[in-house]
């Protein structure tokens, strides 16, 4: 309160609404969630309503149906308050209202006014570090595996937890995406099983990293929050933020809240989910700071009165602890260097590992893993088997550096002639392999005419060239052809038959475009 962070207190804040008028309503959960939501919001709201205040509380409230019920009801009225946390995972929490207290359900207010401005704001301040996982098996809110691997056991390897310091987790949500805004994803307990309950909603596919407190990010968004807030009347601000946050910044928590006194009397409590509303949706928020500014009569700014007790003069102050944030800027950055430092080098790692490094196409490790992956799924797959004629000559001849180019031109045609889903690859010293997934015959025949066409081009173009490819194609599902496997063997074969068909037909071009060879 006043900007002022403590615990293991009970605070009691009052606001005064002069212009305002409020309506309060508690239900306990009974049943459906969505309903839940649905029911308060039909009792509270109003035409009138500018803000609407929620506090939930007991973690067997899905308060993402609850905060989907509410918007069913007011979709574009902002939402704003959070589930009630408490010392310790384990202790029950409580909301009260109207002189009812109860331990699973959710409390709420809406605020009316024709002057009552309402400003509401949120920043997130976790860095994503390490390598993406996938959420791969998850059920509601307990997750249980990423990437095949049980949600425990990830958390074990990277941050080397134990059952005894599992509360440690928390300050490590996972980072996801919702509609292109990083969102984070608090852990809150663990079972026997290896999975893990988290404090809002993952979805199997979802892209998450493991992320940590970033105090120079913080620090910035609370500055740039500061300026926000001030573009608009405000009077009075509240404040909902994760539990989380605490435990990282500790004594340090004050440089989110102390910015806000500095601007009008500031109150709030943290949270273990943070309720706000952007774009059209109510979401639910982890690991969040989020803000309320409110304002009556045009935006009368009231002082802050409260004063700060036994501060220490400037010419006295402690320089050895103020260094505290600056050392963990310092930190974060590091991490952050060293954390895209290795995600590059990783990504052109994966990448040479798939590419053939001459001519850029995938290689064979690659082909034979996409022939693995195809041959498990039900759809037709069409086969290109391509080689280059003639490159020992042209090594032999002209040197390497003329295969290299003949190598080089022959890709470029492949990769303008294949559709961009295709898969091409340079699987040998002068074999090239195309599949084509979910094709049919004639499109399959279509590409490789094209490819022939584009080699005479050349050709044709450069008279001394000696861009001859010989092209077999085959087709999954066609002439009792039942694999990838058969069809590669079918079309290199045809390959074979196109090669010798041509050899005498090649020669004597190549004879009279080059008479030394």
């Amino acid at each position: 309160m006043n900007g002022q962070v403590s615990g293991l207190r009970t605070v009691i804040s009052f606001s005064v609404f002069q212009h305002s008028s409020i309506t309060a309503e508690i239900l306990p959960k009974n049943g459906d969630d969505f309903e839940l939501g649905r029911v308060l919001a039909s009792k509270l709201g109003s035409d009138r309503a500018k803000l609407l205040i929620l506090f939930a509380a007991g973690l067997a409230v899905n308060t993402k149906d609850m905060l989907q019920g509410v918007q069913s009801v007011y979709p574009s009225l902002p939402v704003a308050g959070g589930i009630a946390g408490s010392n310790s995972l384990t202790e029950q929490s409580f909301v009260m209202c109207n002189g009812q207290v109860i331990d699973s359900g959710v409390a709420g207010v809406v605020l009316e006014g024709e002057e009552l401005t309402v400003n509401c704001r949120s920043h997130l301040g976790w860095q994503p570090i390490g390598k993406e996982m996938t959420i791969t098996k998850v059920d509601g809110l307990r997750v249980y595996t990423i990437d095949n691997m049980p949600a425990y056991d990830v958390y074990r390897k990277y941050l080397g937890l134990d059952e005894r310091n599992f509360a440690n987790v928390i300050e490590y949500p996972l980072i996801t995406e919702r509609q292109g805004i990083p969102t984070a994803r608090t852990p809150i307990t663990y079972f026997a099983d290896g999975s893990i309950q988290f404090a809002a909603e993952l979805l199997e596919g979802d892209k998450v990293r493991l992320s940590y407190g970033h105090v120079g990010t913080i620090s910035e968004a609370i500055a740039g929050l500061c300026k926000e807030i001030k573009q608009k009347p405000v009077e009075s601000i509240y404040v909902y933020s994760c539990e989380c946050r605490r435990g990282f910044l500790q004594e340090l928590s004050k440089i989110e809240t102390e910015p806000l006194q500095e601007i009008a009397p500031t109150a709030g409590f943290f949270t273990l989910g943070e309720f706000f509303h952007a774009g059209s949706t109510n979401q639910l928020l982890n690991a969040t700071m989020t803000v309320v500014a409110l304002s009556e009569r045009g935006g009368r700014i009231i002082k802050p009165t409260a004063k700060k007790i036994g501060e220490v003069p400037k010419s006295h102050q402690d320089n050895v602890a103020g260094r505290g944030t600056g050392v963990l800027k310092a930190l974060t950055h590091l991490v952050n260097t060293v954390t895209a430092e290795l995600v590059s080098a990783n990504a052109k790692l994966q990448y040479i590992s798939l590419h053939d490094s001459l001519t850029g196409l995938y290689n064979r490790t690659f082909f034979e893993q996409e022939v693995k992956r195809l041959s498990s799924l039900d759809t037709p797959v069409g086969v290109i088997m391509c080689d280059l004629a003639f490159l020992k000559m042209l090594n032999d001849v002209f040197g390497h550096s003329a295969g290299d180019k003949a190598l080089k031109s022959a890709a470029g045609i492949i990769t303008k002639v294949c559709p961009e889903d295709a898969v091409a690859a340079r699987i040998g010293g002068d074999e090239f392999a195309i599949l084509v997934n979910n094709a049919e015959l004639t499109m399959v025949e279509d590409i490789s005419n094209q490819i022939l066409a584009e080699a005479a081009e050349a050709r044709r173009l450069d008279p001394e060239s000696l861009l001859y490819l010989s092209i077999g194609f085959a087709f999954k599902g066609h002439n009792a052809i039942k694999s990838i496997a058969e069809a590669i063997s079918v079309a290199d074969t045809n390959m074979y038959r196109h090669k010798r068909a041509d050899k005498k037909k090649v020669w004597q071009e190549i004879r009279q475009n080059h008479p030394g060879a």
